[in-house]
C-alpha cells in the first residue's frame, strides 16, 4: 500500500511535468531565461498541490481530466511566488546542505523574470480549460483570483513580522490563516471543476483551508528546531516563526534577538549561540504549543470532510 507521499507524487508529477513541458514548448528568445526556467524546472518538486486537486475532483465525483489545465496554471504560479518569496527573504542558500537557491545561482535579476514567465505561461493556462464548461471555469478563475490576492495580502503584511518584537502569535495566526488561502483554492477549485455541489465546495475548501495552515505551522517548527540555516534566515530575514513568538515574553530570548540583529552580517550568528536560542524557546514550550495547535487545525480538516462521498485519500494525509 503506497503511503500519502507516494500517491501525492504518482497524481501530482505528471501535472508539473507537463507544466513545464507546456512551459518550454514556448518560443523564448534569451538562452539565459531557458537555462534559468530548465534549472528551476528540475528542483520543483512541489507535487502536493497539484496532487490536491485531483484528489478534489476525485473525491466529489469528477474526471480527472478536466482539472489539470487549471492545476498546471497554478503550479507554475506557485512557482513564481517561490522565486518571488526568496528575493524578499534574500534567500541565496536553500539548506544546511549549503545547496544555491535560483536566487544564489543566477542572481536577483534573473529569479524575478523567471519568476514573471512563470507567473504569465501559469495564468495562459488558467485561461484555457478544456472540457470545463465557461460557467464553472469562470467561478474557478474568481476563486483563484480571491485566493491569489490573499495569498499576497498575507505575504505583505507578513513583513511587519520581520525582526518585529512587538508581533504576537494572535496577530501572526492571522497571516497564517490568510496564507492557507492558497491551500485550499487548490481544493475549492477541483472540487468546483469536478461538478461538485456548494455543500462539497465548500467542505473542501475548509478541509485546504486548515491544511494550509498546518503545512505553514509544521515549517514554522521545523525552521525553528531542525535546520540552522533555516532558523538563521527566519530570524534575521525573514517573519519570526511560531515557536519564537510564543517565547517572546522571555527577555532572555528578546536579548539575544537584539544581540543577533546588531552583527553586521547574518552568519556572525554562531550555531552554539542557535543552540543556545533554541533551548531556550523549548524550555518555553514553543514545540509543544506549535503541535498543540497542528492537531487542533487536524481535528478541524478531519471534521470538514464529513459531506465529501469520498475522503480517504484527504484523510490518508494525517496517517502516521
Amino acid at each position: 500500500m503506497q503511503d500519502a507521499t507516494q500517491i501525492l507524487r504518482t497524481l501530482g508529477e505528471p501535472i508539473v511535468k507537463e507544466a513545464f513541458d507546456d512551459l518550454f514548448e514556448r518560443r523564448i528568445p534569451s538562452p539565459m531565461a531557458k537555462k534559468v526556467l530548465r534549472r528551476f524546472s528540475r528542483r520543483w518538486t512541489d507535487y502536493t498541490r497539484a496532487a490536491l486537486m485531483v484528489m478534489a475532483c476525485q473525491a466529489v465525483g469528477g474526471d480527472v481530466k478536466s482539472v489539470r489545465s487549471a492545476a498546471k496554471g497554478l503550479v507554475l504560479a506557485g512557482g513564481a511566488f517561490d522565486l518571488h518569496d526568496d528575493i524578499i527573504d534574500r534567500s541565496f542558500v536553500m539548506s544546511e546542505k549549503g545547496m544555491k537557491s535560483i536566487q544564489g545561482m543566477f542572481g536577483m535579476e534573473a529569479s524575478l523574470l523567471a519568476g514573471d514567465a512563470l507567473m504569465i505561461e501559469g495564468l495562459i493556462q488558467l485561461s484555457n480549460m478544456p472540457g470545463v464548461p465557461a460557467k464553472v471555469a469562470s467561478k474557478a478563475v474568481r476563486v483563484i483570483q480571491d485566493g491569489l490576492f490573499e495569498l499576497g495580502s498575507a505575504e505583505m503584511e507578513e513583513l511587519r513580522f520581520i525582526r518585529n518584537l512587538d508581533s504576537t502569535p494572535r496577530s501572526y495566526l492571522r497571516i497564517v490563516r490568510m496564507k492557507g488561502a492558497d491551500v485550499e483554492s487548490y481544493t475549492r477549485v477541483g472540487a468546483i471543476i469536478g461538478g461538485g455541489s456548494e455543500r462539497e465546495i465548500e467542505a473542501l475548501g475548509t478541509f485546504g483551508r486548515c491544511l494550509g495552515m498546518i503545512c505553514i505551522i509544521r515549517d514554522d517548527i521545523v525552521d525553528t528546531f531542525n535546520d540552522l540555516v533555516e532558523c538563521r534566515s527566519r530570524l534575521t530575514r525573514e517573519s519570526l516563526p511560531l515557536p519564537v513568538l510564543y517565547s517572546l515574553k522571555d527577555e532572555r530570548v528578546r536579548a539575544m534577538l537584539r544581540d543577533f540583529w546588531a552583527k553586521p552580517e547574518q552568519d556572525q550568528i554562531t550555531d552554539e549561540e542557535l543552540d543556545q536560542l533554541i533551548g531556550m524557546i523549548h524550555e518555553n514550550k514553543g514545540f509543544e504549543k506549535g503541535q498543540a495547535l497542528i492537531n487542533r487545525y487536524i481535528g478541524t480538516a478531519k471534521d470538514a470532510l464529513g459531506p465529501i462521498k469520498n475522503p480517504e485519500q484527504f484523510r490518508m494525509l494525517f496517517y502516521r
